[in-house]
């Protein structure tokens, strides 16, 4: 199988429907869907980027039964068809007070800011999602008052986290993740960015491993499994651990539970839809 094709189950909606359609699949098939909306209209299409046309149509098939699903289709995505989406969508911002996110086809303006560039792919990562944007203004900040040795980026993705904590200062980057195809993805990004020697990508199960211990832990994943995995999370945090992909409804629970277990908050911010935490381990 080419890794550079792939397949998009889209589904059609009502957009007071879209949050819960796409809970529901992050849910059922841990995957970020792609919300697509024209102005004014009150319809949404969410897209799903499956590695095969066996799962794509597996996908259609489960969801044509979901309540609030108006209708599913399936297509194939060529790496044309791909490249040409994320040179429409993905433009270069800046992050924080340190650092600029630019796709890899465009070249980073002149100034002071730390430069990193990022080829999309399926794990997405571009960093102006909110809960990306809080890892990398936390890890900014972090990295701009002490050193530290180690990082460990929970479900790297595209590996924008660790890339850009090695970029940052981190000596030794561990990312993890369950889907190989990120891994690739985080592998290349680091290499453009000139950071392969001080990171390594391996394929992890977070429910059932822990990676060791690291002064900083960044995992942007679900309220539900941030929660299930708290002890694991926090046994391996020396110093700092950094949460987001929360809801603002569930960043109560998220941080009771850390709490519990020692953490001190440090930072809570979040948009209005999605949160994110800077817990502390107290000396």
């Amino acid at each position: 199988m080419n890794s550079s094709i792939w397949y998009i189950c889209a589904l059609e909606a009502e957009q007071a429907d879209a949050d819960l359609l796409s809970d529901y699949i992050r849910q059922v098939w841990d995957l970020e869907p792609v919300l697509i909306q024209k102005p004014e209209s009150q319809t949404v299409w969410l897209e799903l980027y499956l590695d095969t046309e066996e799962a794509a149509a597996q996908a259609a098939a489960a969801l044509t039964e979901v309540e609030g699903v108006r209708g599913v289709t399936t297509r194939r995505c060529d790496p044309r068809d791909w490249q040409s989406f994320w040179q429409r969508h993905f433009k270069p911002h800046p992050i924080g007070r340190r650092l600029w996110i630019t796709p890899e086809w465009i070249p980073a303006p002149e100034s002071d800011r730390v430069v990193l560039k990022i080829v999309p792919g399926l794990s997405f990562g571009t960093g102006e999602h909110f809960t990306t944007r809080f890892c990398l203004e936390m890890l900014e900040e972090l990295t701009g008052r002490e050193t530290f040795k180690t990082l460990w980026d929970v479900g790297c993705g595209s590996g924008i986290l660790g890339v850009a904590g090695a970029q940052l200062g981190v000596q030794q980057v561990l990312g993890t993740d369950n889907d190989p195809i990120c891994l690739q993805q985080a592998a290349e990004n680091a290499a453009l960015n000139g950071v392969s020697a001080q990171t390594r990508w391996e394929i992890a199960d977070i429910t059932a491993e822990s990676a060791g211990s690291y002064q900083v832990v960044c995992a942007n994943l679900f309220a539900n499994l941030l929660m299930a995995v708290a002890d694991t999370l926090w046994t391996a945090t020396e110093h700092y651990l950094i949460l987001s992909g929360i809801r603002e409804f569930e960043i109560d629970a998220v941080a009771e539970t850390f709490v519990r277990l020692g953490a001190k908050e440090r930072v809570r911010d979040g948009d209005g839809e999605w949160a994110g935490l800077l817990l502390e381990r107290g000396q």
